[in-house]
């Protein structure tokens, strides 16, 4: 596993934003391959980067995106 983005411990920009999440999905991806992922609860340096970046990501889009709140309709009765 070849680690990007390791200076770096805040995302401020869309541009970054948009790599990171590259990354994180390719690291899901080699992950799941190679079986990292195989076990819940895994402690390995592929979960340990996916957390490292997934919390990033998740602080940028709580700080700088909004998202439209889901709309339910009532069922309705007969």
């Amino acid at each position: 596993m070849t680690k990007q983005f390791e200076d770096i411990t805040f995302i401020d920009n869309q541009e970054l934003y948009d790599k990171v999440s590259v990354y994180s999905e390719d690291l899901l991806k080699e992950a799941t391959v190679n079986g990292a992922l195989a076990k819940q609860g895994a402690n390995n340096e592929y979960t340990r980067e996916i957390v490292r970046v997934g919390v990033m990501c998740a602080d940028y889009e709580s700080i700088y995106m909004t998202f439209e709140t889901l709309k339910f309709k009532k069922p309705s009765y007969s």
